[in-house]
């Protein structure tokens, strides 16, 4: 059957599609669980990212702007996934911002990560720079690190968070996190693999 689109999903009312062959349970926000999945061997649902971040409005909670750094680093948003598509080798995550919403070859970066097992299903909060896969650099270059939302202006700001389900690590990259590693270098390395699917979380920092 023609595969569902991805579907963006958000903390407590992630919204999931429903399984794609006749018969199966609708699954969504109010009634999702891996147990529920697991049950039901016969569906095959969609790859998805959300976060406890991110409230029923898709905006980022305020305890996760502008944290504090501490020896240059700052605590990572939470992030959890599943149905990691089969075939996949290696994951990869991009987290950005488009200061300028016309221009997509210009983007700021706040996470880039790579050789994340398939095997791995969450990120708690701050453990980005702590886990068996590598880091790239920071919003400003100058550390290896995550980078918070901390916009000085008013308004709303548009930021999306990709995970990417790869067929291997891409060889362009250093089997170590490395501060040269940055949003483009990162951005060419994934076109040098098979991309298997993404995974996709939208979200606005509201001031």
């Amino acid at each position: 059957m023609k595969k569902l689109p991805l579907l963006l999903l958000f903390a407590g009312m992630s919204v999931l599609s429903s399984c794609k062959k006749k018969g199966c349970t609708d699954i969504n926000a109010s009634n999702y669980s891996a147990e529920a999945e697991k049950d039901d061997k016969s569906c095959q649902y969609d790859f998805y990212l959300r976060s406890d971040a991110i409230d029923e409005n898709g905006e980022l909670m305020a305890d996760y702007k502008c944290e504090d750094k501490v020896n240059g680093i700052e605590a990572s948003i939470p992030l959890k996934w599943g149905n990691v598509p089969d075939g996949t080798g290696s994951m990869a995550i991009i987290m950005q911002h488009f200061p300028n919403p016309n221009d997509q070859s210009q983007a700021n970066s706040y996470l880039l990560l790579w050789d994340i097992s398939p095997s791995v299903t969450e990120m708690p909060h701050g453990t980005a720079d702590d886990g068996p896969w590598f880091m790239g650099s920071n919003k400003d270059g100058d550390y290896i690190s995550y980078t918070s939302p901390c916009s000085p202006d008013p308004g709303t700001h548009a930021y999306e968070i990709i995970l990417y389900a790869l067929s291997e690590t891409p060889a362009s990259l250093p089997a170590q996190s490395d501060i040269s590693v940055d949003w483009q270098t990162l951005k060419d390395a994934i076109a040098t693999v098979t991309v298997i699917d993404t995974a996709v979380l939208e979200f606005n920092d509201v001031n």
